[in-house]
């Protein structure tokens, strides 16, 4: 008996230690993952936004012009 309960206590620390391999694994890859995605955006996005803003600058001055012409 105690010779079982040995092998089953060893069987379980096992798999509780590949658990945790494979939960460190899959969190390694989720930051690596999440890192391109961030990178992507900063490189794609913030130039989009950054000309967007512009756009709206140019189209509240111009409709504050006109307001000013109006009144």
């Amino acid at each position: 008996m105690k010779t079982n309960s040995n092998i089953s206590d060893r069987r379980g620390k096992a798999s509780i230690s590949s658990l945790n391999r494979i939960k460190r694994v899959a969190r390694v890859v989720a930051i690596i993952i999440a890192s391109i995605v961030g990178l992507v955006f900063w490189v794609f996005i913030r130039p989009i936004f950054r000309g967007l803003g512009w756009v709206i600058s140019i189209i509240t001055a111009l409709l504050i012009i006109f307001w000013i012409l109006t009144f």
